[in-house]
């Protein structure tokens, strides 16, 4: 999982993250996020300076102020 983190860092520069709506209940925070960055190298048929974008539901679970589990759901935009 590190090297794949390393290898997107790589991948994507000045990727942005827009929180469009935060919801909480409990121990519980869900996140509607839009996501951009622009390439550094060609992914997927996109030209490196194509700019990729995503749409993610983040759910975050909290315990003692730390977080216990996540779940993302990701939408990507056609390449």
């Amino acid at each position: 999982m590190k090297r794949e983190s390393e290898k997107g860092k790589k991948s994507v520069v000045r990727p942005s993250y827009t929180v469009r709506n935060a919801v909480a209940s409990g121990d519980w925070v869900a996140f509607q996020v839009d996501w951009e960055g622009v390439l550094a190298v060609p992914v997927a048929g996109l030209e490196a300076g194509a700019t990729m974008r995503a749409y993610f539901a983040m759910f975050l679970h909290f315990r003692d102020g730390q977080i216990v589990h996540q779940s993302n759901y990701d939408c990507f935009e056609p390449w």
